[in-house]
């Protein structure tokens, strides 16, 4: 069985998750998509930075779109999370790695492939234990690092 990874010390604060077994796999409950995901390394990141981007933030769960479907090089891809903005844009990409995966060129590659799809006026890629965030000036084609996550308006 595998065991949650509750040892890894997250950017992000604990939280309340639930858990569930099934033939012997756990599952993790997405309190955005209301129902339980496998869980792997890369969901339990999610969900930490979905419970602290909600939680902490206030980011409204319903501007929250999970697994968003993006046609990049004419193959079907998904986000793992896109936060729209008031008036139906995209505001934040978020991707999400497993926590021994380093955040290198190779990472922001993915990101950076949906960002040129959506346009998006916010960058953020983790894998729980690092944490990079951009904000991307799309008129004048510049990006600049922030050191935490915007306010959302």
């Amino acid at each position: 069985m595998m065991q949650p990874l509750a040892d890894l010390t997250l950017q992000f604060p604990p939280y309340d998750y639930k858990l569930k077994q099934k033939d012997g796999k756990l599952y993790i409950f997405d309190s955005i998509a209301k129902k339980f995901r496998m869980l792997s390394p890369e969901e339990w990141v999610r969900q930490h930075c979905l419970q602290y981007i909600t939680t902490h933030l206030n980011y409204p769960i319903g501007m929250i779109q999970i697994e968003g479907g993006i046609h990049v090089n004419q193959l079907q891809r998904r986000s793992d999370i896109q936060i729209y903005a008031k008036d139906g844009t995209v505001f934040m990409i978020i991707e999400c790695k497993a926590p021994h995966v380093k955040l290198t060129e190779i990472t922001w590659q993915q990101i950076s492939q949906y960002q040129k799809k959506i346009q998006s006026k916010y960058l953020v890629l983790t894998n729980g234990l690092e944490t990079r965030l951009l904000e991307i000036d799309l008129l004048h084609q510049k990006t600049k690092t922030l050191t935490q996550f915007p306010i959302y308006l």
